[in-house]
Order: structure tokens, then C-alpha cells, then sequence
């Protein structure tokens, strides 16, 4: 999973050689992943199930946008429930609602089936809203350039002067 592709990274660092391809690559997957574990949900699409046993009249589904046009099935407490009649579902936010008037009366027991998350394209880059690629980007970016700087404790200026923490 890549929220962005090494096109994107090269062409943002300046880079036109291929030297650092692999490094590169291995520094979008892994700031890719720790962005979906920062945003607690999936972000490739695929069909999930979910179990819920809260009690609450509110679930967040954990990918999301959900795909309207897959199949999408509820079951509470063993029972079909009907979209628009007993719950309501917002796709892009990927929440369930159900309205059951002002009783105490909480779902239990929900069973959720559906596709969500956002789709790859042909170079297996999600396509992800473009605050989340910028974000991805400038991470790249940033541990690219900074790769070499492992262990640095304090940097002075304007003379220059820089200590080093040495390795073990």
C-alpha cells in the first residue's frame, strides 16, 4: 500500500537518477503504513466484516469511503436491517447511525458487511484524498534528506559546529 508514487517523490526532491530508487521506495511503503496506523482505519479498499457489541446507536466503520454500489449488509441481533428505515450511513465519514426514537434501546449483536477504502490505481497508489499524499510526500522528503543524520545531538551556528552521538 502507497499513498504516493516515486514519480511524485523524485520529481519533488529533484532526483532524475536511479540510485536511490529502492531506498525510496522502501521509505514511501513504510511512512505509508505508519500514516494508516496514525489515522486508526484502512485505507485499501476491500470488503470487510465487522462485529460490534457496544451497545451504542453510532459505529465508525474502520475503512472508509464506503462503496455505495457493493453489497452492504447489517444484522442486528441475527435480523436483516433495512438502510434508510432503521439506520442511517454516511459513506464518506464510513458511520452507521440508527434512530430508534428517544428509548434506551442501544443495537447489540451487529454484524457489518461491506466494501470500503479507496481504490489503487495502476501503479498501486491509493487514491487517497490530497492532503494525505501531501502529508505522505513531505515525510518521504523529509526522512530522505535527513537519512544520514542519525545520532546528531546538537547542530550551532553560525561558525559552524556539530556533535555526534557515536554509535555503540
Amino acid at each position: 500500500m502507497k499513498l504516493v508514487s516515486l514519480a511524485d517523490v523524485k520529481a519533488f526532491l529533484e532526483k532524475t537518477d536511479t540510485e536511490h530508487d529502492q531506498l525510496l521506495t522502501n521509505l514511501i511503503e513504510q511512512v505509508s503504513a505508519r500514516i494508516e496506523r496514525a489515522l486508526n482505519r484502512n485505507l485499501t479498499k476491500a470488503e470487510r466484516t465487522e462485529y460490534f457489541d457496544k451497545g451504542e446507536s453510532v459505529y465508525l466503520l474502520s475503512a472508509y469511503p464506503v462503496d455505495e454500489a457493493a453489497d452492504f449488509t447489517v444484522t442486528l441481533d441475527g435480523q436483516s436491517q433495512t438502510k434508510d428505515e432503521d439506520f442511517y450511513l454516511d459513506p464518506e465519514k464510513g458511520l452507521i447511525e440508527f434512530a430508534y426514537g428517544t428509548g434506551d434501546y442501544k443495537p447489540r449483536a451487529l454484524v457489518v458487511t461491506y466494501t470500503g477504502g479507496y481504490a489503487e490505481d495502476v501503479d498501486g497508489v491509493l487514491q487517497v484524498p490530497a492532503d494525505l499524499k501531501r502529508a505522505c510526500l513531505l515525510q518521504v522528503a523529509f526522512e530522505f534528506r535527513r537519512r544520514k543524520d542519525l545520532g546528531l545531538r546538537t547542530v550551532s551556528m553560525p561558525d559552524g559546529s556539530l556533535s555526534v552521538n557515536e554509535p555503540a
